[in-house]
């Protein structure tokens, strides 16, 4: 039974996440009509004017001037429960899940949202981004930290 016990936990910890890695976003959900929850692309921010995501012939445009409002949530990759996951904490730093939450009005003025899983690297070069090319869209909370340098 022990040895079941620390098969398990060992499997438990050399698991990988199902996090996004490198340059890769998924698009986790939303209401865009062409796009599928779960699909890998990629976000650009070097336009002036629109943030947007390109997946495999699907491209979806956000005019930073439509960005009603946009948030940044941290979430554990995987919940254990109680126990196991303070004997995973002992042994691994647990895993983290990075999202953006932005809803801002399309084309046709109909409030939309789209949900990115974005990598670990990338959360605080798109707040900044955020925070200067849609500072109306900051809802100031202690996730987003309005109008602040960091």
């Amino acid at each position: 039974m022990k040895k079941l016990g620390m098969f398990c936990l060992l499997l438990v910890i050399s698991l990988p996440a199902g996090a996004v890695e490198g340059e890769q976003v998924m698009y986790a959900g939303g209401t865009a009509p062409n796009l599928q929850a779960g699909v890998l692309g990629r976000l650009d921010t070097t336009s002036e004017t629109m943030l947007s995501f390109e997946s495999a012939g699907n491209k979806l445009i956000i005019p930073y001037s439509k960005i009603d409002s946009y948030s940044y949530d941290e979430r554990v990759a995987r919940n254990l429960g109680v126990l196991p996951a303070i004997v995973v904490g002992l042994v691994k730093k647990r895993q983290r899940r990075h999202f953006f939450n932005i809803s801002y009005r399309d084309e046709n003025d109909l409030s939309q949202v789209a949900v990115f899983e974005v990598p670990k690297q990338m959360p605080q070069t798109l707040l900044a981004v955020l925070r200067t090319r849609s500072p109306q869209g900051c809802k100031a909370n202690y996730l987003t930290r309005c109008n602040q340098g960091n």
